[in-house]
């Protein structure tokens, strides 16, 4: 994805955790004006209330650092060259990939909605998939929450104004940086082993049709590399009547519709989550979750373009000027953009409660804890 889309799609993930508010102005803005349903906060328990509350109000004052902060893994990481942003999945063809070949024990969230709304035959769930071994965005995505955990315990450790102290800017970096991640792993081609980038422009084309839409109708500051809010705090779009009608028929506001009409809640009972289906049956961890997420981008890129399309084929395919894919294109960016913001929004919450836990675990040891002299710190 380019630079704007990761940061639309974080914000969208932010406003996603907000409850809806009878204020005036909450009401007059876009998303509170329309989509009621798009506020999650609402349908969480007393715990995850308070989190997401908390998250809100966290990053709320710093939606200015979005762009910036979500696309450092490609400006500057740029890790995407060494298989950190894709998890490289393929129909076995020879003997050695055969053997190698596994069903994916990580099922699907129970809160995403591509592979059911774009009428994917179930059975191929159970798929035998070889995976090229370099390809590690799972990994990436659980070593970031480990990131983040870590950045708890030294600013617990370290007194305050040492120089080795990690501090709120930093933190929202990795958050940032985890979103960035999360939004590839629900990219088709980021899981799709055949060539989608060159001579073939499949991927770059899906890519820049996210783009271009994000920045024909939404306010953006060039220069100051932001973009503009409305009075919720969402990106605003742009003051033009005839473009707010033409929105209506984008993919983004369907995007924005199918995500209004679809709830998942969280609930926590003795510690645990109340509903594991919500990060699919099975998966314990980010890891898991983000494998299965990208299972998913793998079948949704080989129903986009069939396996049996051959190479000569989809290289000179141009997916933005065929008019058959380029409707099944819409089609699965509704889907797939939706599933992004809800899972940036569910990771989010869920590695923000680990960060609160353990904050407060520390403080709880550290009020026993006696120092030399007699001082607790």
């Amino acid at each position: 994805m380019k630079a704007i889309a990761h940061a639309w799609l974080a914000l969208m993930a932010l406003e996603r955790l907000k409850k809806f508010k009878r204020s005036k102005s909450f009401r007059r803005s876009f998303l509170g004006r329309n989509f009621k349903g798009y506020f999650l906060g609402n349908s969480f328990d007393s715990h995850f209330e308070k989190q997401a509350e908390s998250f809100v109000r966290f990053f709320d004052k710093r939606k200015d650092a979005f762009l910036k902060g979500a696309w450092f893994p490609d400006s500057v990481i740029a890790d995407n060259l060494t298989g950190g942003h894709t998890l490289k999945l393929k129909k076995p063809t020879n003997e050695k990939e055969r053997e190698g070949a596994k069903e994916f024990k990580n099922r699907v969230p129970g809160h995403l909605s591509s592979f059911s709304a774009l009428n994917i035959n179930e059975a191929r769930l159970k798929e035998k998939v070889y995976r090229k071994s370099k390809y590690i965005l799972p990994d990436r995505c659980e070593a970031l929450t480990y990131s983040i955990r870590d950045m708890v315990l030294i600013r617990k450790d370290e007194s305050k104004g040492s120089e080795i102290i990690f501090n709120d800017n930093q933190i929202t970096l990795y958050f940032l940086m985890l979103s960035h991640y999360l939004a590839d792993a629900h990219v088709p081609p980021h899981s799709d082993a055949r060539d989608f980038y060159g001579p073939s422009t499949i991927h770059p084309d899906m890519e820049k049709h996210w783009d271009k839409e994000i920045k024909k109708f939404y306010e953006f500051d060039k220069k100051r590399k932001v973009f503009d809010y409305d009075l919720d705090g969402a990106p605003e779009l742009i003051e033009d009547e005839k473009k707010k009608e033409q929105f209506k028929d984008s993919f983004l506001y369907q995007t924005i519709e199918e995500l209004s009409q679809r709830k998942w809640e969280l609930k926590k009972t003795k510690g645990k989550l109340a509903d594991k289906e919500i990060i699919g049956e099975g998966n314990k961890k980010i890891y898991d979750y983000v494998k299965a997420v990208c299972f998913v981008s793998y079948l949704v890129s080989t129903d986009f373009i069939p396996e049996n399309v051959k190479e000569s084929e989809y290289k000179k395919l141009k997916i933005l000027e065929d008019p058959k894919y380029k409707d099944k294109l819409d089609q699965i960016s509704i889907h797939t953009l939706a599933d992004t913001i809800d899972s940036i929004a569910l990771v989010w919450l869920l590695t923000w409660d680990k960060y609160n836990k353990l904050k407060e675990e520390i403080q709880g040891k550290m009020k026993g804890i006696k120092k030399e002299g007699g001082i607790i710190k």
